[in-house]
């Protein structure tokens, strides 16, 4: 096999996941995988409380944290399109996802940036992962949220609508990066407004 990062010839290293539970194979050598930092780190709701999103988010949980290596990925997978890479975290996301229950909603792109970028980076996570999903919000704001501030983020009216409607039950969210939190929060605000009893959220980097 030829690992999708650094492009040199390595053989898949047999575990108990991949044998007994068919976890999928990362495409990736180890000296590349290891490189990237496992997260330990617990998400802080305490900006949240008081405005109008407390209560929104039950949970995150978030994989791997923002170090050089996974910055240098996230580049080349979302800017220079490099779809392939969706497959590097495919039997790790597989995993988080087959312990926890819930509809999992990506969280979706404007269809201006969409059209710009190509493909849908976050959606081709959870197909190379073979998550199942439902598509039950639509980003109606275009303008970059990645400049603005926690604050910022949080007084700008609702960046998502709801497509369809919502269940009164659980739901994961599901995003590439959690940096100040405000996108999972605009989104389960949606959820929770639209009757959803429990949001959750999963991503694969935490910011």
């Amino acid at each position: 096999m030829t690992c999708l990062i650094c492009g040199t010839p390595y053989q898949s290293t047999p575990t108990w996941s991949k044998l007994f539970l068919n976890q999928l194979d990362s495409s990736t050598c180890t000296r590349c995988f290891e490189k990237f930092e496992v997260s330990e780190s617990t998400i802080d709701f305490t900006d949240f409380l008081g405005t109008p999103y407390e209560g929104a988010v039950d949970s995150v949980f978030c994989l791997y944290t923002y170090n050089e290596p996974m910055k240098e990925f996230l580049h080349q997978y979302k800017f220079l399109q490099d779809v392939a890479l969706a497959k590097v975290f495919a039997g790790n996301l597989q995993q988080a996802f087959q312990t926890r229950e819930g509809i999992i909603v990506p969280i979706p792109m404007h269809p201006e940036k969409l059209e710009l970028r190509t493909f849908a980076q976050v959606d081709e996570l959870l197909n190379a992962a073979q998550v199942s999903y439902q598509q039950l919000l639509v980003k109606t704001k275009s303008e970059t949220q990645g400049k603005k501030t926690k604050m910022e983020r949080l007084e700008t009216s609702n960046l998502f609508e709801a497509m369809s409607n919502i269940e009164a039950t659980n739901y994961i969210l599901f995003d590439d990066i959690y940096t100040t939190g405000a996108t999972i929060h605009h989104a389960a605000k949606i959820l929770k407004d639209a009757g959803a009893k429990r949001v959750d959220a999963i991503t694969l980097i935490k910011g």
